[in-house]
Formats: C-alpha cells, sequence, structure tokens
C-alpha cells in the first residue's frame, strides 16, 4: 500500500497561474485546507511563457466576467496583501480595417459598456498621439479600451500564491502526480511520486499535462497542446512604457511594450499541435526550434504590416519566445466537474486566455468547489460538451489547431490574452 505522505480537503495539481489562482479564490471563499502540488517549479512552464495581455474584449459575457474578476483579484493582492503583480494599464488600441469586421466590433463594445467596461472611439490623430510607429488613416473603425493592459504571468502567479499561503494554503514541490486515489467513482486524493495525498476534492489545472493524466481514468480531455510563439525587439525605445498594446484583427497581430522594445504575435496559418501523450516533463523539451522556418515566417508576416507599421523593416528581433496553450475545437475553456468522476474538476483547454481570465477561473472554480453561485456561469464550459473525443488523434488535434489559427485578437473573440 502507498504511504499517505498529506491530507488536505483540497488538492489542487499544477503550480501554473491556474492553480495559484484557485488556490488564492478557495482561501477567500473560506476553504483554507488546500494543498497545491507541483512536480517543478511553479509558474515557469505556460504561466512563464505568455506574453500576458489582459483584454477584456469579448464576444462572451462571461469572459469579459473572468477578466473582470482579474482585475478585481490584482487590486485586492495590492490593497490587502502588499502584494505588487506589475499590471500596466496601458489600454488596447484597435485598429480594424475590413468594412464588415466593423458591426462585430462595435456590437461586442456594447456588450462591453454593458459590464462597466470604458471603451472609445478615435479619429487616426488621436491613434498617432498613442503610438507614433503606427499609421491608422486606412483604418474603417479605431478603438481604445483604457481599462486593458499586460502583465507577467509568471509574477501574478505568484502574488496570487504567496496571499493564499497567508490565507492557510499549502504547496509541495517535486511531487509529480502519477494518478489519482479512488473509492468507487469518487476519488479520494492524488498518488505522486512521494506517496498519496488525501484529499475529498481534487482540481486538475496541469495544463498541457492534464489530458494524459485525466486519460488514466478513462476520460479523453477534450483539447490539445497548440504552440503559441512571439518575437520580442531589442530595446530602441519603440516600445515605450506608456505605450499601449495594439490589435490589428485584419492581420492576426497583437502588439505590446516590453522593456523599450516591442512584443510582436500573430496566428499562424497552420498552428504547431502536439501528442498529449508524448510530452515530455518540460516544455523547453517538448517544443521544436526550428530558426530558419521561424524566421520566414517573420519575414512574410513583416511584409503584410507595411501599410500599418512603415517603420517595421528597421526594427531589430531579438528574441523568439514559445509556449504550449491548450486549445479546444470551440475556442472556449474547459472548466467543471470531470464527468463520471465525484469530486475531481478541471481547470484548463483555456485558448491563449489562461492569464486574463485567471481571477475569473479562479473564482468560478471555487464556487463550483464551494457549492456556491458566482457571477460567472460555467455551464458553457463544461468539460463534458464535446462528448467521446480522443485527444491524440490527428483528426481532433487538426480541430484544435483550426481554433487557434483562426482566433482574431482584438474583434472581440472569446480569447483575451496570449
Amino acid at each position: 500500500m502507498t504511504e499517505v505522505i498529506d491530507e488536505a480537503e483540497v488538492a489542487i495539481v499544477g503550480g501554473g497561474i491556474l492553480g495559484c489562482s484557485i488556490a488564492y479564490h478557495l482561501c477567500r471563499r473560506g476553504i483554507a485546507d488546500v494543498i497545491l502540488v507541483e512536480r517543478a517549479e511553479l509558474a515557469t512552464q505556460a504561466t512563464a511563457r505568455a506574453a500576458g495581455l489582459v483584454l477584456h474584449g469579448a464576444s462572451d459575457r462571461n469572459a469579459v466576467r473572468m477578466v473582470r474578476r482579474t482585475r478585481a483579484a490584482m487590486a485586492e493582492l495590492a490593497d490587502e496583501f502588499g502584494e505588487d503583480p506589475g499590471f500596466r494599464p496601458v489600454g488596447s488600441l484597435g485598429l480594424v480595417q475590413a468594412q464588415e469586421r466593423v458591426a462585430d466590433v462595435l456590437a461586442a463594445a456594447a456588450l462591453l459598456r454593458d459590464e462597466g467596461v470604458s471603451v472609445e472611439q478615435l479619429d487616426p490623430q488621436a491613434a498617432r498621439a498613442l503610438c507614433p510607429w503606427l499609421e491608422p488613416a486606412d483604418a474603417a473603425l479605431i478603438t481604445f479600451a483604457p481599462d486593458d493592459g499586460y502583465v507577467d504571468g509568471a509574477r501574478l502567479a505568484m502574488s496570487y500564491l504567496r496571499a493564499a499561503r497567508r490565507l492557510g494554503a499549502r504547496t509541495r514541490r517535486g511531487a509529480g502526480v502519477e494518478g489519482f486515489a479512488r473509492t468507487g467513482d469518487r476519488v479520494t486524493g492524488v498518488v505522486t511520486s512521494a506517496g498519496v495525498i488525501r484529499a475529498g476534492t481534487v482540481v486538475v489545472a496541469a495544463g498541457a499535462w492534464s489530458v494524459a493524466l485525466l486519460h488514466g481514468l478513462g476520460w479523453g480531455m477534450p483539447a490539445t497542446p497548440v504552440r503559441s510563439h512571439y518575437w520580442i525587439t531589442a530595446p530602441d525605445g519603440t516600445g515605450a512604457p506608456e505605450r499601449p498594446n495594439v490589435l490589428l484583427p485584419d492581420f492576426g497581430t497583437y502588439l505590446r511594450p516590453e522593456v523599450g522594445g516591442m512584443v510582436l504575435g500573430f496566428q499562424e496559418p497552420r498552428s504547431q499541435t502536439f501528442d498529449p501523450f508524448t510530452l515530455p516533463e518540460s516544455m523547453e523539451a517538448a517544443l521544436r526550434h526550428d530558426q530558419e522556418a521561424e524566421t520566414d515566417l517573420l519575414i512574410e508576416h513583416a511584409a503584410s504590416l507595411a501599410t500599418v507599421i512603415p517603420g517595421l523593416s528597421d526594427w531589430r528581433f531579438a528574441h523568439h519566445i514559445a509556449g504550449l496553450s491548450m486549445y479546444t475545437p470551440d475556442g472556449k475553456i474547459l472548466l467543471g466537474p470531470v464527468p463520471g468522476i465525484g469530486g475531481l474538476y478541471l481547470a484548463g483547454g483555456c485558448c491563449g486566455s489562461g492569464i486574463a481570465m485567471s481571477g475569473g477561473i479562479g473564482a468560478a472554480t471555487a464556487g463550483l468547489v464551494a457549492g456556491r453561485a458566482t457571477d460567472i456561469d460555467p455551464t458553457p464550459f463544461d468539460p463534458a460538451r464535446f462528448g467521446t473525443v480522443d485527444p491524440g488523434s490527428h483528426s481532433f488535434r487538426a480541430l484544435c489547431a483550426a481554433a487557434r489559427s483562426r482566433k482574431s485578437r482584438g474583434r472581440q473573440a472569446t480569447s483575451t490574452s496570449v
């Protein structure tokens, strides 16, 4: 019999930003007997590689509320716990080139205002004043969302966790979760490399590694690891700290400031997917690196941006950062009970929105565990909504890759950060 090494009311599997946020929000709900289990270092995988945009724009009212909860949580962390998550409230400047997109963006802006999120319309002169390197003259619509910004995902995650620890939560690092302890059709804890941790409730928030872990229960988690990546330019002053995020949905592109340079990311025509059952234990080892192909892709995409960023050819690109995001076929997160297994919940499939929606995902998960309602309705995110899937199959992975490729930043899509 495997040795019991610890016990808690709730065990959380995964020490990224979602696990840390869930721990914090459980403690705020009064459930402080929480243990967070992480096999490596905290917040060092997908969380540390995210571009960290915090955008409210979405067609889904629940997603807007999740981002609002993240903003509120960051304020709580500062005011109540003395934490500085490092949020930069620079706002987001959005340029819509195609006239056929305008109606959708205006409708989404109306939804945002209804949710208490400010959205303004600007003329080209005002847009240039906010971002001098941008040429907005041909835009059919220019919007500015002053409540948006960006944040370092790892820094925010550790702020959540330090606050959770002050409220009673514990962590156990260096213990890889290998499976689940069960009695009948209910979990009773997690089986780790160090022994069993008993728990009445288990929340899986292990990112790309959640698929293989849940497969051991006979359930196919409906999400696939998909590469997300971006470039960072040399610190030449282009990315002054006060400059806004820039969203170019017609080009599938986003930009934000970064220590005097710029982060530039875009949607690939065909996103790379990874077999969730053969992933190594670190994201760095999992990711392929083909410098020649990545350079060719950057050059091709930069050429398409010449009309809106005339000086882009003079920018010097110093870094390329890649990570794995979990995508579902419909581009919506997975949040709720795992089908057929009592006491087991899943928070994942964030589709590039994990940083921005982390507070809302944490709050909604804590509400489910505590049996209490929140203003976020988890029903549309039910993990069972796709029925039976094979997450390792090429056909399913292709569906998830298509969701990644069609995501349009700034078009008020359900995804809100990278």
